[in-house]
Parts: C-alpha cells; sequence; structure tokens
C-alpha cells in the first residue's frame, strides 16, 4: 500500500498468487469499510467484499498498472456493491409477498412465479429495449458494449435501459398492489 505505483504486476503464477495475497491483506479492510458504507449490512458487505476479489482474481491479468492499485480495487468494489444494490431491487419487486397470507407467516412468491412475473414485464419492452435490458440485467454488459454491439451511442444505451427499467417497476409495482 505504501507505494501503490511502484507494485508491478507479477509474471509468474506463483508471483501472481503472493502479489493477490498482499492485495487481499493490505486492502480488505478498507474495501470492507467502503462496500458497507454503500450496502449497509454487514453479511451483504462480506458477500460483495468476497465478490470483488474473486472479480480481482480474474482479471488480475488485465491490471496494467496506468492506475494505483488501490483505484482499481476501490472501482470494483464499488460496482459490485452497486450492482448487489440493483439485485435486491429487483428481488424485492420479483418475491413479493403473497397476498392474503397469514401476518405471522412470511411467504414468498417461488422462483418460478418470480420469472413468469419478470417474463409478462419484460413482455411490455420493445424489442430494442429487451435486447439492452437482457444484455445489461442478465449479462452485465457494460453500456460501450451494448452501444458497440447495437450500434447505437452510449447514451441511448443507457436511456433505454433506464426507460425500460422504470417501465418494468411500474408493472411489477401494480400487479404487488
Amino acid at each position: 500500500m505504501e507505494s501503490e505505483k511502484s507494485e508491478q504486476y507479477p509474471v509468474g503464477r506463483a508471483q501472481k498468487k503472493a502479489f493477490f495475497e498482499k492485495l487481499v491483506s493490505d486492502y480488505s479492510r478498507l474495501l470492507y469499510a467502503q462496500v458497507r458504507s454503500i450496502v449497509l449490512n454487514h453479511d451483504d458487505a462480506d458477500d460483495v467484499l468476497q465478490n470483488t476479489f474473486v472479480k480481482a482474481w480474474n482479471k488480475l491479468d488485465s491490471f496494467n498498472g496506468e492506475a494505483a492499485v488501490s483505484t482499481w480495487l476501490y472501482r470494483i468494489a464499488t460496482n459490485e456493491a452497486l450492482q448487489h444494490l440493483r439485485r435486491a431491487k429487483w428481488r424485492r419487486l420479483l418475491y413479493l409477498k403473497v397476498e392474503k397470507a397469514p401476518e405471522s407467516v412470511s411467504m414468498a412468491v417461488s422462483p418460478d412465479m418470480a420469472s413468469e412475473k419478470l417474463m409478462q414485464a419484460m413482455k411490455l419492452l420493445t424489442a430494442h429495449q429487451r435486447a439492452i435490458f437482457g444484455m445489461r440485467y442478465f449479462n452485465e454488459t457494460p453500456y460501450f458494449e451494448i452501444a458497440e454491439a447495437l450500434q447505437i451511442s452510449v447514451s441511448s444505451a443507457k436511456a433505454t435501459y433506464h426507460q425500460s427499467v422504470k417501465k418494468m417497476e411500474k408493472y411489477l409495482n401494480q400487479i404487488a398492489e
């Protein structure tokens, strides 16, 4: 941590492992604090932190040292935390409480029913919106890749995704009432 810019990416597998272990020991506490400030829950923060380090390990070969190691790790951690919040929001919309269930019993909708609700909501979207929503939501495709694949601008990809999400949220909230 003391000389981030001088940390060089290791060449061999053993060096890569040692480098990664040092990253985990040096940055776990700091990244946990960052993630916890976003997700607000200890267990969720632990899960997100683990996902952060898994992603960092998988992407270690692509780390080129242009940015500081801490910047790179913070970016991964923040993106993972925000993705966690997005997924939690959708889970809340899809796993709605069963109507007329006794107040003492909390029965969630089955995964099949949730999937069916999602598919029904997706039917409200145009083919173009479904393509963008599917790429972003299911595959976590970055906007620039969506834009490139569909030959549209990045801002158009973002706007279309946002419109799709809002349209689906409105539908899911209506059927929840």
